[in-house]
């Protein structure tokens, strides 16, 4: 193991919504030699800027990251095909294609993830249709746990490449990957945003999501039968007289200031409804036809450090599907249970889903709804609440996120049992090994 920078953390937290803390070892090999030396060594997991909200790219013991496979292998301009290294951080690859009119098709909330870390868990956006990143991906090349080199696709090596898509990084070392570009004529995006105070409104609103490339529903308060919120819609402008202004990518720490009295209203049921009811009023107010992609798209990442305003408990994000039919009854039943707990969350989004897909990757027809909640001394209860409510409907999981899910909920499903006899065809004696992992035994 020469040559491999290696550290040791103490109480580190590793994912974004500090949540974990454990003492691993922190390898960042440098080249392709190096990974060959460390399958040779115990079990690790592999991780790229650790912006996951679960416990998927982490361990105890070994965690090797991908940061110095950061390079653009190629990129052709006139098709809109980008070959990347997997630790490449997805900002950067946005200030080089955008310059060129070009766009990731799909993208998370965050710039900060890196291309592995998006293709292990088949990262969806805002997308109204086709709202998955593995339908943009031509190619992937891993190094997997016999040390050999693979070259997969959709006509070559299928099966492994569709299980490294939403593979949580379990199949091998993500070397690279092609994407697929969306071309653009302009930097910015053509935004509506509609405000909405029950459910009739909320669903007439998701009718009209047809006519537009991206939408996203944030949730200022949900009660008993009554829901509240604003609605956004985007398209892509087609003036490209735009096109030639540059996006600013600076952002900042959160000011001593705020972050002390975002704390304190993140910690409070009461004092995170008034913060959101103003939210919703001045957005609605001050909102602009146009906005950039950075601010359409990535609005939280205008604080580098939001994560630490839950304090050291840290928070956990639940993300799960609802058909129509379930949905009103089961945010009812979430309200009750918030209601009676004093329990809540600080950032609610829904979006519209109709995605086809396999193994454990979060895709299905309904409404997608994430919450962002503290974790306090009622975690325990709040686990139990959710796991139970997931069983008793059946409810898709965006396992990609998931904290909480416990593996009982997965025995019986079909698309776990084949996801988890592929893994046992690439991951030889599970060489790649997260918290995540031995959590749903996989």
């Amino acid at each position: 193991m020469k040559n491999i920078q290696g550290r040791s953390q103490l109480n580190y937290s590793l994912n974004w919504s500090r949540n974990v803390k454990v003492k691993p070892k922190i390898l960042f090999p440098k080249n392709i030699t190096q990974l060959k030396k460390i399958i040779s060594k115990k079990k690790f997991i592999t991780a790229g800027n650790q912006r996951s909200f679960g416990d998927n790219a982490i361990n105890s013991s070994l965690i090797i990251s991908m940061k110095n496979f950061n390079k653009v292998i190629s990129f052709n301009k006139k098709k809109g095909i980008i070959e990347i290294q997997s630790g490449t951080i997805l900002k950067d690859i946005l200030s080089l294609i955008t310059k060129e009119s070009w766009f990731i098709p799909v993208t998370p909330g965050t710039k900060y993830v890196s291309i592995g870390g998006m293709i292990a868990n088949n990262v969806h956006g805002k997308n109204t249709f086709k709202n998955q990143i593995k339908y943009h991906v031509k190619e992937i090349k891993l190094l997997t746990t016999n040390k050999k080199f693979i070259t997969c696709s959709q006509n070559k090596n299928k099966k492994i490449f569709e299980t490294t898509i939403g593979g949580f990084g379990l199949t091998g070392f993500i070397l690279s990957a092609k994407i697929k570009l969306k071309k653009i004529n302009s930097i910015y995006i053509k935004q509506e945003i509609k405000e909405f105070e029950n459910y009739n409104e909320f669903f007439n609103l998701s009718k009209k999501s047809n006519k537009y490339e991206y939408n996203v529903f944030w949730i200022d308060d949900f009660k008993l039968n009554k829901i509240k919120g604003l609605c956004y819609f985007g398209n892509h402008i087609k003036d490209n007289s735009l096109t030639k202004k540059k996006i600013s990518f600076k952002e900042k720490e959160i000011g001593l200031l705020s972050f002390l009295i975002l704390r304190i209203f993140t910690q409070n049921y009461y004092l995170i409804k008034i913060i959101n009811f103003f939210f919703r009023k001045l957005k609605k107010i001050f909102y602009t036809e146009t906005s950039d992609l950075v601010n359409f798209f990535y609005p939280q990442d205008h604080f580098l450090n939001w994560n630490k305003i839950y304090g050291k408990n840290g928070f956990f994000q639940v993300q799960f599907l609802i058909k129509k039919k379930n949905f009103i009854h089961i945010l009812n039943r979430i309200s009750h249970f918030f209601i009676k707990e004093k329990v809540f969350s600080t950032f609610t989004i829904i979006k519209q889903f109709n995605e086809k897909g396999k193994y454990l990757n979060f895709y299905g027809q309904g409404f997608s709804v994430s919450m962002d909640i503290p974790i306090n001394f009622k975690f325990l209860k709040i686990k139990f609440f959710f796991n139970e409510l997931f069983k008793e409907f059946k409810v898709k999981i965006n396992f990609s996120k998931d904290f909480i899910c416990d593996k009982k909920f997965l025995e019986k499903n079909t698309e776990y049992i084949k996801f988890k006899k592929n893994l046992s065809l690439f991951n030889h004696k599970k060489k790649f090994n997260s918290l995540f992992s031995k959590r749903l035994n996989l």
